[in-house]
Formats: structure tokens, sequence, C-alpha cells
């Protein structure tokens, strides 16, 4: 078994596009959507619309939680919080429904799926390498975890006690020990490097493979321009 894991999509079309043609041409059909399709880009319902159409599993992320929740607005950056009222003010009133009844976190057999951390998901805890793991280790009731939220390729080993950022190529999975994977952000890296991020982990080898791919960011940088979203979130594409 193989699929894709495609996390913080964030409303860019193009690098959605770019990555789904990519994982398709290595003969995926499995696709995981860690959350966080909508917010900062300036193509929400296309965006969203893909990931119900094409995602196997599509979680919930603080983006789309934020779509209705307006407390939550409170904890965003202005930019975040600016980029999500434009977001909500064009997003198709069905789409805003469906986004409503999405899970936070999904187990299936020995793997876990989550946006944020499987400790308190409904709260969207941030999860760098550089910080404590233990109690997503600890709330973990199986081996592999996969996360976004960080917009970071990363791997955590509860074994080795070990963190660490993920470049681009295959990672091999410990056989013991639980392990957090991230396969970064399609639509919004945030490691200083502007090409898109996705992973697909395969099951019988046991591997979780980092991919970083150029698209056209700079007609999804001009989009967001157009729409009247601040520069600054068509700046960090490029």
């Amino acid at each position: 078994m193989k699929f894709a894991l495609f996390s913080d999509i964030h409303a860019n079309l193009e690098a959605l596009e770019k990555a789904f043609s990519h994982a398709s041409s290595l003969g995926i059909s499995r696709f995981v959507i860690l959350g966080d399709t909508v917010g900062y880009g300036a193509n929400p319902n296309e965006c969203f619309e893909w990931v119900l159409s094409h995602g196997s599993l599509v979680l919930m992320g603080n983006h789309e939680k934020a779509l209705t929740d307006i407390p939550l607005r409170l904890h965003f950056s202005p930019l975040a919080a600016e980029a999500i009222e434009w977001t909500a003010a064009r997003m198709d009133a069905n789409l805003i429904s469906k986004s409503m009844t999405l899970e936070f976190m999904r187990t299936e057999k020995d793997l876990t799926f989550v946006h944020s951390s499987p400790d308190r998901p409904e709260n969207f805890p941030y999860l760098y390498p550089q910080d404590d793991a233990a109690p997503a280790f600890q709330s973990m009731k199986t081996r592999i975890c996969f996360i976004g939220h960080t917009h970071i390729p990363s791997c955590f080993c509860e074994l080795s006690q070990t963190a660490e950022n993920l470049k681009p190529g295959i990672f091999k999975i410990p056989q013991k020990g639980k392990v957090i994977l991230n396969p970064g952000s399609v639509g919004q890296p945030r490691d200083k490097d502007p090409r898109l991020a996705f992973g697909i982990y395969d099951d019988e080898l046991q591997t979780f493979e980092v991919f970083r791919l150029e698209y056209e960011n700079q007609k999804a940088a001009e989009k967001i321009r157009k729409a009247g979203l601040p520069r600054r979130l068509a700046d960090r594409l490029l």
C-alpha cells in the first residue's frame, strides 16, 4: 500500500495541481489530506472541491475550523486572520458546511492521521523538532502518526529520542518505537525553500519519501495580489 500525504495546501491551486500530477505519474491513487486546505491563497473553493473529490481522507485544520469559529481567529496572526476572513466571505456556503463535518483525527490500523498533534488535536498545538514530543508520543495509540501544521517536513522518533527536519528523499522508518512524520506544506512552505512539499508512505517497504517540486509560484503569488489579500502572503511563496 502506497499513498500520498498532502498538508497545508492553503488555497494554492498551482501547487496542488503540480503535486497531484507528479504523485499520479508515480502510480499514486490514494491521497490523504492532513488539513488546512484553505487560507492564505486565492483559490479556496477550487482547492477544497479538489480534496473532497480526490481525498480518501480529508482532515480538519485550524483554518477550516476558523471559517466558522470566530473566537479561534483571535489566536491567528494578523495576516492569517485577515486571510481567513477573506476566505470565509468568498467560499461557497455548501463547502463551508462540509468543512464543518471534517474529523480532527483518524486512526486506521497502525496509523494515525491528524493536522496538528495527537496530543489535544482540537487545540492545534505545533510540533517542531526543537519541541518536546513526549506528550504527542504518549497520546499515540498507533506506531506511526502523520501530522502537518508546521509547514516543514520533519520526523520524530521515540526510541532514539531524535527529531529532525527532512530533506527530499527516502526516509527508512524504524521498525521499533513510535514515529511521527510530517510531509511539509504543499501550498505554503516555511523552511526557506519555496518548492512545494508532500510525502509518500510505502507500507510494504516501510519508507516515507519527501518530494520537493518547483511550480508556478509566480502565478500563485500574482493571484493573491490581484485578490486583494496581503502582499506578504504572495511574497512568502517566492
